[in-house]
């Protein structure tokens, strides 16, 4: 036993003795040789400290304030903390989901967004390429986002490599697509997307008359009167871009039917302008001409978003001055409560105020001081003046979605009119049979989204066919 001992302690000594000369040999210096292997993991996570600590500064001092609002929302998709988290490891190539929509394809979509801001912020990435191989379609609400984060992070970019002092590249420089291969997605891409905004790669497409990404920014308008005069220049020009699209249908608008479209287009861009907490609006078109043989029409889209509270949150706010619909509000929630309607992430109270705010005389703003709550149910019926009956179309379908709720119109549910205690008519949308906002709203028109959106946006796709327009005489 005694034997073996000192078998074994002679072995250990000519095995350090060995070591030692191998060392010697190859020149390693003493201090490496010695260093533990956590000692070298310390160094490695300290170095990747002070540059993940560079990188937050400059983020703090230099992003822009819509993409800075997004990454701080604590509930939301975006918030850069939970990002950090995840730890992707796409190595800067990421893949476009087959169907690219937030409103239909929530989990996909939002979880390319965040692979996406990882890249950009996080990781440690020369590059970013998006890889559209299995993309077959691209929603465009989806692509407006998209394309907010991409032209605020180039604006962050030009201001770091501008003003950092550190000209070390801790973030992308370039951003490239790949593999776009299917049609329709090469079209939006090319004539309203990402291509076409930041490298001047615009295309021209017999089908597709565009209407560019517009963004107004409030901060830099102060005057409410100018305001006010630019929100109706930008229905106008948005409207006149739609009748310059039927015009290369050898078409025209009947004159009720363009009244209805500026309404749908001006009250939402009022309502936007209405609840940006960033001061920001973004509106963006896209006409396509459908001509197979007898069958001619257009379809129009047009999206309309802001970043800030959601509706729910600007009610459920301590300084919402109008406080008689708010109470309101809380009792319509507490007869859901007692008749058990509400249902965790299926339907919620934010789900149900953000469907009462739709109806006709409900706004946040004080009525005494600005005769606003007629706005939102006169957009909606608009919509539906222009879409008409089902038969005659079955493709137009509009989406409201603010923080986790979305609200669809497809005419499946229509406004109706009720009269008040004071013997006065007002219009209401309940999206149910008795046409009672006490009921429960169908949940297949009125539900909770998976996902949190810090603001609120319009997704519109209209059809504009026989029955909206009429044939230009020769």
């Amino acid at each position: 036993m005694k034997y073996q001992r000192k078998k074994k302690r002679r072995h250990k000594r000519l095995k350090r003795k060995a070591e030692l000369q191998f060392a010697k040999k190859v020149g390693v210096p003493r201090s490496f040789r010695r260093r533990s292997i956590n000692g070298i993991s310390q160094n490695l996570f300290d170095g990747v400290k002070v540059i993940n600590n560079k990188k937050e500064r400059l983020m703090a001092a230099y992003l822009p304030v819509n993409l800075k609002y997004l990454l701080s929302e604590k509930g939301g998709p975006f918030y850069l903390n939970s990002i950090k988290k995840e730890n992707f490891s796409t190595r800067g190539h990421i893949l476009v989901p087959d169907d690219f929509s937030i409103l239909d394809n929530e989990e996909k979509s939002y979880l390319f967004l965040r692979q996406l801001i990882f890249a950009l912020l996080l990781g440690n990435n020369h590059s970013v390429i998006l890889d559209y191989e299995y993309c077959k379609k691209v929603e465009l609400s989806s692509q407006v986002l998209l394309d907010i984060i991409l032209k605020d992070y180039w604006v962050f970019s030009k201001k770091v490599n501008l003003f950092s002092r550190n000209k070390q590249s801790l973030f992308p420089t370039t951003l490239s697509g790949i593999n776009i291969i299917e049609i329709e997605v090469k079209k939006l891409l090319f004539s309203v997307g990402s291509p076409a905004i930041f490298y001047n790669k615009s295309r021209k497409f017999e089908d597709i008359i565009p209407y560019k990404l517009c963004i107004h920014d409030n901060e830099k308008e102060k005057n409410l009167i100018k305001r006010t005069d630019q929100k109706e220049l930008d229905t106008t020009v948005m409207a006149d871009y739609v009748i310059d699209c039927l015009k290369r249908m050898n078409k025209k608008l009947t004159g009720e039917k363009l009244n209805d479209l500026c309404t749908v287009i001006g009250e939402i861009l009022i309502n936007a302008e209405e609840h940006s907490t960033t001061k920001f609006r973004y509106s963006i078109g896209y006409f396509k001409e459908e001509n197979g043989g007898e069958n001619h029409f257009g379809v129009f889209r047009l999206v309309i978003l802001n970043f800030g509270r959601t509706i729910y949150e600007k009610f459920k706010s301590d300084d919402c001055p109008n406080q008689d619909i708010v109470n309101k509000m809380r009792l319509l929630s507490q007869n859901y409560t007692k008749r058990n309607y509400f249902t965790k992430s299926e339907f919620e109270e934010e789900n149900l105020w953000t469907l009462y705010a739709l109806q006709e005389g409900v706004t946040s703003i004080p009525y005494v001081k600005h005769k606003r709550g007629n706005g939102s149910i006169r957009f909606i019926e608009s919509f539906f003046n222009i879409k008409g009956s089902q038969e005659a179309d079955d493709v137009s379908r509009m989406s409201i979605v603010s923080g986790r709720t979305r609200i669809v119109f497809d005419g499946k549910y229509n406004i109706s009119s009720k009269i008040n205690n004071n013997g006065d008519t007002f219009k209401i949308m309940t999206f149910n049979d008795s046409g009672s906002i006490e009921d429960k709203p169908d949940n297949k028109y009125v539900y909770c989204m998976d996902n949190y959106f810090p603001g609120t946006y319009v997704s519109a796709k209209i059809l504009l066919n026989d029955d909206d327009v009429k044939q230009i005489k020769a």
